[in-house]
């Protein structure tokens, strides 16, 4: 019973058929996905700060990014305000490779990023 419960709670989240909702939570996991899913994925930032996440470039043609990361606003719509940016990304060959994300001020071109988020995808 724990072990089916274990594997239950393991499995990648899925929003609708085909779509992977990654959030910070997941930073570090491993992702079993098929050709044509879409991984979106949404971190939190704070807009006021400076700081932005930003995709590291994927070396291969396991996915690519589908249009521009989008900032979904918290509910007090305030300038500067808190929300995620919220990035997709499809699918498209087999294979093995990560999703990578900096959060970064990125006029500060010789400063560590604050925060780094990565995931592993196995796409069969």
């Amino acid at each position: 019973m724990l072990v089916a419960l274990a594997l239950l709670f393991s499995q990648p989240k899925r929003a609708d058929a085909g779509v992977i909702a990654v959030t910070e939570a997941d930073n570090g996991r491993e992702f079993t996905l098929s050709r044509g899913d879409i991984v979106e994925v949404s971190l939190a930032a704070t807009s006021g700060t400076g700081y932005t996440w930003q995709a590291v470039p994927i070396a291969d043609a396991l996915a690519r990014q589908v249009g521009d990361m989008k900032f979904k606003a918290a509910d007090n719509q305030m300038p500067g305000a808190s929300g995620h940016q919220v990035f997709r990304f499809s699918v498209e060959e087999s294979g093995t490779g990560s999703l990578e994300f900096r959060y970064v001020r990125p006029w500060e071109k010789d400063t560590p990023p604050a925060k780094v988020f990565k995931i592993l995808l196995i796409v069969k």
